[in-house]
């Protein structure tokens, strides 16, 4: 019997499983996905690929939400992005004035943490010479109106801008849980097991027994601890599939969802506008290479360009079917005269991240599937996207530039791959999942350390604070035993 048994092997799954391996216990890691070797990743945007490294969980509203699925979990097909928290999103409150993270978080006790991360992810600020145009145009369109925004920190080296980041990096550009915290793992021991399902948790007379599902049998395994990290949607999904087994679960388990307060833009440039004509807007890194903190500490929001440009196209057309620089209609002779005069030549688009509270749970529905419920309470969220989008309409019309939502108000968020809070950390059982340590309330070495546990939206991209946080928790596993 191994000593832990890991669900996930994303950031919170593969950096738990190679600490503790390196500290001498015996670890098995547990990956519902396919284990994918860099031959295997592809520049394709072919659904049955793209069904490899990334599942969309679509609600019975029809909103989507991407999660990594693949040994490497999100890791693989992510943007690259990698930025400590702002103290301002560690200090947030909810409406009784309760800050969200509990008091022993703030961004001073979490740097040596971050440090650590930065370092094995071979996180660094880009150079100008490596910014995209698309992030050069983003850059200029904010100095039109006097806003500040700054090159991104990004877990890349030497990028060749070739587009194609979310399909997972062909070239081995990109620092991943399969560079770097998976092999650690393994060369201490740890065994990762591929394609495994799992479908419940139950305590055993030691430990915690885990159920699962591999190559169509039903099998199961014991570990003295058991980490569940399966994201944001499937880490509540797993507990509350275990709810009859584990009856002292919190109430909050699947609550406080958000999706960081993701909202995004298309803006179609003037003729001319600073030399588009050798700007192809699907070209270079995903993420552009610029992040703008300008309006954070007063608004608690961030904008960054680039990413999905091509589908993003697709939905602006449908959303905005009234707006003068964009096609009634995303198909027929109007859409190929828009494609051949402005596309792509004059489109940029960018995303916010912000301190949104979210109005959204995880459930399970009737035949037992995943669903990610609209509360109905939409009051905070609305408020946040009203000083959000005011300021982003603003810089437009300053510009001459036409912004438009890329996806109506109603589907903010739609294709939203940050996915926090649903397990969330807190002081109390009444106020979350876990506590500052990780542990699920109320059973010993049952931790759940992902994006889910992370207790409220952060304003940047979540990948090295999970990692932070992950190392943080692992180092107390360790140390108290």
């Amino acid at each position: 019997m191994p000593e832990v048994v890991v669900i996930g092997s994303g950031y919170g799954g593969s950096i738990l499983a190679a600490r503790l391996a390196e500290a001498g216990l015996s670890v098995v890691i547990l990956e519902r996905g396919p284990r994918m070797g860099l031959s295997d990743l592809r520049q394709s945007d072919d659904l049955k690929y793209l069904q490899k490294t990334i599942e969309l969980v679509v609600s019975s509203d029809n909103i989507g939400f991407r999660t990594g699925t693949m040994v490497g979990g999100a890791s693989v097909p992510m943007d690259g992005g990698s930025f400590r928290v702002p103290q301002r999103s560690f200090d947030a409150t909810d409406a009784q004035g309760r800050r969200y993270w509990p008091e022993s978080y703030n961004r001073a006790s979490m740097d040596p943490y971050y440090a650590t991360a930065e370092e094995m992810l071979q996180v660094r600020q880009f150079g100008w010479d490596e910014i995209p145009k698309a992030g050069g145009l983003f850059a200029k369109m904010l100095d039109m109106v006097g806003a500040s925004c700054e090159r991104a920190r990004f877990n890349y080296t030497d990028c060749l801008q070739c587009g194609f980041c979310a399909q997972g990096c062909i070239y081995d550009k990109k620092t991943t849980m399969l560079r770097t915290y998976l092999p650690l793992a393994e060369a201490n021991g740890a065994e990762v097991r591929a394609g495994a399902y799992v479908d419940h948790i139950e305590p055993a007379e030691s430990g915690y027994a885990v159920h699962y599902v591999q190559d169509g049998a039903a099998k199961e395994i014991h570990g003295d601890r058991v980490i569940v990290a399966g994201g944001g949607i499937h880490s509540p999904a797993l507990l509350l599939r275990s709810a009859n087994h584990l009856p002292g679960l919190s109430e909050q388990v699947g609550k406080n969802f958000n999706n960081n307060g993701e909202h995004g833009f298309i803006g179609i440039l003037p003729e001319g506008f600073f030399g588009t004509d050798d700007y192809s807007c699907y070209m270079g890194s995903d993420n552009s290479g610029m992040l703008c903190f300008h309006w954070f500490d007063e608004e608690g929001f961030t904008l960054h360009p680039g990413g999905g440009i091509e589908p993003s196209i697709f939905a602006a057309a449908l959303a905005a079917k009234d707006h003068p620089s964009l096609p009634s209609k995303a198909w027929g002779l109007e859409y190929k005269r828009f494609v051949e005069s402005v596309y792509p030549h004059r489109v940029i688009a960018f995303s916010s991240l912000g301190l949104d509270p979210g109005h959204r749970s995880v459930i399970l529905k009737k035949d037992g599937s995943v669903d990610v419920k609209d509360t109905g309470n939409r009051s905070a969220t609305d408020a946040y996207l009203d000083r959000m989008e005011s300021i982003v309409f603003d810089i437009g019309k300053q510009t001459d530039i036409a912004l438009v939502p890329a996806v109506p108000r109603k589907l903010s968020g739609t294709t939203a791959a940050h996915l926090l809070s649903s397990c969330r950390m807190a002081e109390r059982i009444e106020d979350g999942v876990v506590g500052p340590d990780g542990q699920v309330f109320g059973y010993e070495n049952l931790y759940v350390c992902d994006a889910s546990a992370l207790p409220f939206a952060l304003g940047v991209n979540p990948s090295l604070t999970i990692s932070a946080m992950t190392e943080r928790v692992a180092e107390g596993i360790v140390t108290n035993g």
